[in-house]
């Protein structure tokens, strides 16, 4: 080989390690790039895992909830289909709903099936004691029946006294009745703030009442963020649940509960039984002295203190209705007791609101008024019907000439003498003895 040749030569193996260099750079930033994807996910994986452990239990909570919400919109329309109006709704848990000195109807119908549908709906019979629990609850919508305990006048003024209050002027109140005369209604309507309307139940019953009242109370926002009524248990409040593993059956306490789930809480030492996804059909819960299954999914696992886990589960589709509805009425029943001790443990409202005593001649006079107009129409057509079908006797009878009624009379003569005394009648016989 040649000197000439040497230069050629290296030149070309320069060349042939530049373009395999390249080749290597070439594969290499894909695979760099792949890296450097992966290293973000897992960055990203990361934070959310530091997001999740940072949140609260009720925030976990209410993502498990509105899941369920959103799965079981799309699985079944509601029993009755209500236009939802635009809302002001509380930041989460929504407003109270109370009903005051409600007729049975309200009381055994409306109420009841507001529960079903997820209301926080109160009786308070008492009006005595409504200023108490609205004072509590100053963003709440109340119902007044005004048609007893009260005259009209007395709810009106009773009414008013809540604008004039600086903590119930806040309160949505709306009115019910069944026979307020019309200008009595257009009082109310026309002097004080009725956000909640007012509601005729002798015109407005049943499913279409429910329609009403539901649209009230969409409009105002009473269910808020949360869709479903949650109980808190406490002290006085003791709920268990149990689920079987391969080996024991294990115990947690209910922390809370709803309709849609429930959170529980159960000691570290039982290990790793329940983990996010899981499905636990052997689920049951003890409510008072009913027990319960509660076929579940684990939304959530986390760690509550040293020696306690924190779940949230969700029932699964095989809790049907009735046990839901199981689930709601005990809810309802100690939500109930828990705003009874707390209203009524304050004295009554002694307040004159002009008429509390009204007597029942003046009651009666309230309640006629609305049928007055009628009555008056009907005795007037009554007249005019009477003055144009007169009988044709009667007329006759008026037309008979002077004679007749004279000859008509005598029979009436005859008699008043065969009344007389007897004694004149020896006189008159005493010339034939003789």
């Amino acid at each position: 080989m040649s000197q000439t040749d040497l230069p050629e030569k290296e030149s070309e193996e320069k060349k042939s390690e530049e373009k395999e260099k390249a080749e290597t750079q070439q594969t290499q930033k894909p695979q760099e790039a792949e890296e450097t994807s992966k290293d973000a996910e897992t960055q990203k994986d990361a934070e959310a895992q530091n997001n999740l452990e940072t949140e609260s239990a009720e925030e976990i909570q209410d993502k498990a909830e509105e899941k369920a919400a959103a799965e079981q919109e799309a699985a079944a329309k509601p029993v009755i289909q209500v236009p939802l109006a635009p809302r002001c709704e509380n930041p989460i848990i929504g407003r109270k709903v109370f009903f005051v000195n409600p007729p049975l109807y309200v009381e055994n119908y409306l109420q009841p099936e507001l529960k079903q549908h997820e209301y926080e709906a109160y009786i308070i019979k008492d009006y005595k004691y409504t200023k108490n629990a609205l004072r509590m609850f100053p963003d709440a919508l109340c119902f007044i029946f005004i048609d007893d305990e009260m005259s009209y006048d007395g709810w009106f003024n009773y009414i008013l006294s809540f604008q004039q209050d600086e903590k119930l002027k806040t309160i949505f109140v709306g009115l019910m009745s069944a026979m307020i005369p019309q200008p009595k209604r257009e009082k109310f309507m026309m002097n004080l703030s009725l956000p909640g309307g007012f509601i005729m139940l002798n015109e407005v019953k049943g499913a279409e009442l429910i329609k009403n009242v539901i649209g009230i109370l969409e409009l105002n926002g009473a269910k808020g963020k949360r869709k479903y009524l949650r109980l808190d248990c406490n002290d006085t409040i003791s709920i268990n649940g149990y689920f079987a593993t391969q080996t024991q059956l294990l115990q947690v306490s209910i922390a809370n509960i709803s309709s849609v789930g429930f959170t529980c809480i159960y000691p570290k030492s039982y290990g790793a039984v329940l983990a996010k996804k899981m499905v636990v059909p052997s689920f049951s819960i003890t409510l008072g002295r009913r027990s319960v299954a509660t076929p579940s999914i684990v939304f959530d696992v986390k760690s509550y203190d040293n020696n306690n886990y924190f779940a949230m589960l969700l029932f699964l589709r095989q809790v049907g209705p009735d046990d839901r509805k199981v689930i709601k009425n005990f809810i309802f029943e100690h939500m109930e007791k828990r705003l009874e001790n707390l209203i009524y443990a304050n004295p009554p409202d002694i307040d004159d609101y002009l008429g509390k005593a009204a007597l029942p001649e003046e009651k009666d006079k309230e309640t006629d008024e609305a049928v007055d107009e009628v009555e008056e129409i009907e005795e007037a057509e009554e007249v005019v019907e009477a003055s144009e079908e007169k009988p044709a006797d009667e007329k006759s009878s008026e037309e008979k000439p002077a004679d007749e009624k004279s000859s008509e009379e005598k029979p009436s003569e005859e008699k008043a003498d065969e009344t007389k005394p007897a004694e004149d009648k020896p006189s008159a016989e005493k010339p034939a003895d003789a």
